[in-house]
């Protein structure tokens, strides 16, 4: 069968991945508080990850659904090639930040956390504490598993890859959910329902005024239950995608796509306007819910209009998209590492132009008295893309093809035995 190419998707994918770095770490560089609607615009990391997860869905339901429905979905196969798509990430990952938070904090029992509440909410600063060694073994063992989004209380060690944690659940369930949906008679109706089931628990966040309770705000950011609907979302989308094609080609007109580019762009807009002005409880409005029409729009009009896909930019797209959830996964260590060089670099400049001693130590004290300037910036980012590229291509794909080979030849040799029940292939 013929399958389309969503070159535009892959620019997305990779897009997404960028906003979310920036998110994490251009605070880092200088004081961009002070021009406050560039700290607005970079505080809205969560459309970010919601995006992620709608184009997920959508990906999914288009590679494992289609147009039969999903009636072929071999559900073994679909779960190890999952797996072996997105563990071998996260445990590379982890095994490289593992050493630097060790090593930034002094120890594996000077580890400190900050349990996660609204920072949209003013003040309510809660206290850091020590993980402890039953904590670490705790987290280690909730990481391994890919269990650590389930924690409502803090992230650890590489915060961000709760959303592989999330994207790991939303994989396990697919397979029962995913052709169920695919053969609901009005899409559209659907995908109004969701959004509807979704926005319910933030409403409620809302109307009592819950801004900084920890277990809540922890359930409300990454509890994979409760981000499900996003996902879930995407799968019906392309169900949307495929059976209204008259709708596309109206909403996607020159006329409608300027419409919906405005749409877009207001919505994340209006976002970053009461972050500067509003804050409060709008967080959870905005994070669970309000903005999932932008986001839906924003991936159906990327699946939309298709480029070439046998350019040497569609072959770029693609590459870039495959690594974006390598981006995802180890920009946090590429970006304790990056701090570190940033900082010796900026104090050997010292060194060098003024009366300084010339000497390791006199290097490493000046390094620690450096802050990151925006200017190395640019390097730092373009020094992500290509280490996570090629963390994709030379270490997560040769690991995805063992896992595959092993687990897909093990299953496959099970099916093959006589009296033994043979799915479908």
């Amino acid at each position: 069968m013929h399958r389309e190419k969503f070159i535009a998707l892959d620019w997305l994918r990779f897009a997404l991945a960028i906003y979310l770095v920036l998110f994490h770490t251009l605070k880092e560089y200088g004081d961009i508080k002070a021009v406050q609607w560039i700290y607005s615009s970079m505080s809205l990391g969560f459309y970010s990850t919601s995006t992620f997860f709608v184009l997920s869905g959508f990906l999914l339901a288009h590679v494992y659904i289609g147009r039969n429905q999903g009636r072929n979905l071999d559900y073994k196969r679909f779960w190890i090639k999952r797996f072996a798509s997105l563990y071998p990430i996260h445990i590379l990952a982890l095994i490289i930040v593992l050493p630097l938070v060790v090593a930034n904090a002094g120890g594996i029992t000077q580890i400190t956390v900050t349990p996660n509440t609204n920072d949209w909410a003013e003040g309510g600063n809660i206290a850091s504490h020590m993980l402890g060694m039953g904590g670490f073994i705790s987290n280690i063992l909730l990481h391994v598993s890919l269990m650590h989004a389930w924690s409502p209380f803090y992230t650890t060690f590489n915060f961000a890859t709760w959303s592989l944690s999330a994207l790991f659940f939303f994989y396990l369930v697919f397979p029962f959910i995913g052709p169920a949906l695919a053969r609901i008679h009005r899409p559209l109706l659907a995908l109004v329902a969701i959004g509807l089931i979704y926005a319910l628990p933030a409403l409620y966040m809302f109307m009592t005024g819950t801004n900084d309770n920890v277990v809540a705000h922890g359930i409300m950011h990454r509890n994979p239950l409760l981000r499900l609907p996003e996902f879930l979302a995407g799968v019906v989308l392309h169900q949307i995608y495929l059976r209204h094609k008259l709708l596309m080609a109206s909403l996607f007109s020159a006329r409608g796509t300027l419409i919906s580019l405005g749409f877009i762009v207001g919505c994340f807009a209006l976002s970053a306007w009461i972050h500067a002005e509003v804050r409060g409880g709008w967080y959870y409005l905005l994070h669970n819910g309000l903005l999932l029409p932008s986001q839906l729009l924003l991936v159906l009009m990327c699946a939309w209009f298709q480029p070439d896909s046998n350019t040497a930019q569609a072959k770029v797209a693609t590459r870039l998209g495959v690594a974006s959830l390598s981006i995802f996964a180890l920009h946090t260590p590429l970006n304790m590492i990056s701090s570190k060089i940033e900082k010796l670099i900026l104090g050997a400049i010292e060194m060098f132009t003024t009366q300084a001693p010339v000497s390791v130590s006199s290097l490493l004290s000046l390094a620690g008295e450096q802050t990151r300037e925006l200017w190395m910036y640019p390097f730092f980012l373009a020094g992500v893309v290509v280490v996570c590229v090629l963390f994709q291509e030379q270490l997560v794909n040769r690991a995805r093809t063992i896992v595959q080979e092993r687990l897909l030849d093990k299953n496959k040799n099970k099916r093959g035995r006589p009296g033994m029940f043979h799915g479908h292939a």
